[in-house]
C-alpha cells in the first residue's frame, strides 16, 4: 500500500517538474529532476524486490 501511495506523490512532483521545464529559459533542469525522481522511485522499488527474494543457499 505504501509504493500506491508513493507512486501517487511522485506523479504530483514529476508533473510539477515537467510543468516548471515548461517555464524556464533551460528545461533541462526541470526534465532532470523529473527523471531523477522517477529513476530514485524505480531503484527504490526494484531494491524492496530483491530483498524479498530467496537467498541463493536456501532451496525454495
Amino acid at each position: 500500500m505504501i509504493n500506491v501511495i508513493l507512486f501517487f506523490v511522485i506523479n504530483i512532483v514529476v508533473v510539477i517538474g515537467f510543468f516548471a521545464a515548461l517555464s524556464m529559459k533551460t528545461p533541462w533542469i526541470g526534465f532532470a529532476a523529473a527523471f531523477g525522481v522517477w529513476f530514485i522511485y524505480l531503484w527504490r522499488v526494484t531494491k524492496q524486490r530483491d530483498c524479498v527474494s530467496v537467498p541463493k543457499n536456501q532451496t525454495a
